[in-house]
């Protein structure tokens, strides 16, 4: 602890201003700290993305002696995230012909990788504005909405912003500050409701069951986590549609992950159908 300190003083010393205000035993970040904490995170990324890509080479993953997609769905984790991650890959690789892998990622992590190329591209729910990236809309998906199972509002099927208005969202400072999504589309379009940051699984859990709160996702029966929590829709005319994206680096850009975006976008209604039933 004492050598945490330390280096936090130096760095300070170096910034030539605080980064956390300190009352007593209080701590709190500066502007210059909260400033700070986007970068720092991305810089981690990206020096861990290295280690991946070394690890990677080998592994010889990058399987040289044919065609493959290294994709990285960025989403919250979800219950079935495996089973679905596992079925898309399949899915791609029989219908494409490429060896397919697709696994879970948060934002910060997967851009890391992207530029270190251990992945070929992100896929993202919510759109993603980057100088250095391409992103495709792919098709869209409809808003849900995961409650408790005691919660006032677990008897509605369809809701309304107005509805939810009195409960508390969940907000995920590693997973909502990265690019367009639910949650930042939701309040851009009115919904009121009070923001509650929430970190762990067991605050989840308990921001569910104790807390009459809920949580934004997509609204697909894949996607369901009974009895955990209930899933219900959002009317449309509050929450018009999502966009779920492909995002790569500009000018690195392969052939495979041009025919996956082409397949994509021509069978996203039959994949959406499928992971819905």
């Amino acid at each position: 602890m004492q050598a945490v300190s330390k280096a936090l003083i130096e760095l300070e010393d170096e910034l030539g201003a605080p980064l956390f205000s300190r009352r007593g035993r209080k701590v709190a970040l500066t502007p210059l700290g909260k400033s700070l904490i986007a970068p720092a995170r991305e810089a981690i990324a990206s020096f861990d993305a290295v280690g991946r890509a070394a690890e990677a080479q080998l592994r010889g993953d990058a399987d040289e002696e044919g065609e493959s997609l290294r994709l990285a769905l960025v989403t919250p984790p979800f219950a079935k995230h495996e089973l679905v991650c596992n079925a898309f890959s399949q899915l791609i690789s029989h219908a494409l012909g490429i060896k397919t892998n697709l696994s879970l990622s948060l934002g910060s992590v997967a851009l890391a990788d992207l530029q270190a190329g251990v992945i070929d591209a992100m896929i993202t729910v919510g759109g993603y504005s980057n100088p250095r990236c391409s992103c495709v809309v792919l098709g869209t998906v409809s808003v849900g909405v995961f409650m408790g199972k005691r919660h006032p509002l677990r008897n509605k099927r369809l809701l309304t912003f107005q509805d939810l208005g009195p409960y508390p969202v969940l907000y995920n400072e590693e997973i909502d500050s990265f690019n367009d999504t639910i949650l930042t589309t939701c309040l851009n379009r009115g919904l009121s409701s009070r923001i509650v940051r929430v970190s762990t699984d067991e605050g989840v859990a308990d921001f569910l069951e104790n807390q009459d709160g809920y949580v934004l996702g997509v609204h697909l029966k894949a996607l369901d986590i009974k009895p955990l929590a209930l899933m219900h829709k959002i009317d449309p005319a509050d929450a018009p549609p999502v966009p779920v994206c492909m995002v790569t680096l500009k000018g690195r850009q392969s052939d495979e992950v041009d025919r996956l975006n082409h397949f994509i976008r021509n069978e996203f209604p039959l994949m959406k159908h499928m992971f819905n039933e």
